[in-house]
């Protein structure tokens, strides 16, 4: 997928989907072997990073909601929903590496970018070519 295919051409969205982008990658800089399961100190700053990054997501998300209802976009409660749904599987995500749960990064990263990439393309996207329409 393109960058291109990323931009909504809504600017406070695109600039907060690429700190989005920029804080998941993050991830793969914290752990050298994603392929292992995390020591102690990987898993304790992959949980720092997961933690900052879901309180990042609530404040984009709250932004992308509140350009949704300025234009009463008819997909509004898919998003939430799908904001809700990602914000659960983050959290239980963090609470399994917390409670020991041998998790390879890479399992964390592909989650995060899976989703990330998905949601824009399938959902955002959408919204930002409705939303420049109206």
């Amino acid at each position: 997928m393109s960058d291109e295919e990323l931009v909504l051409d809504i600017p406070e969205i695109d600039e907060q989907h690429q700190t989005f982008h920029e804080m998941m990658s993050k991830i793969g800089q914290l752990v050298p072997d994603m392929y292992k399961p995390m020591d102690d100190d990987q898993v304790d700053d992959v949980v720092d990073a997961l933690y900052d990054l879901r309180e990042f997501a609530l404040l984009h998300f709250r932004t992308e909601e509140d350009y949704m209802s300025e234009v009463d976009y008819p997909e509004l409660e898919q998003q939430k929903s799908e904001h809700e749904r990602f914000l659960t599987d983050l959290t239980r995500m963090e609470a399994e590496l917390m409670n020991g749960s041998a998790i390879p990064a890479i399992k964390v990263y592909n989650f995060l970018n899976d989703w990330y990439r998905d949601h824009v393309r399938n959902l955002d996207k959408p919204f930002g070519e409705f939303y420049s329409k109206n």
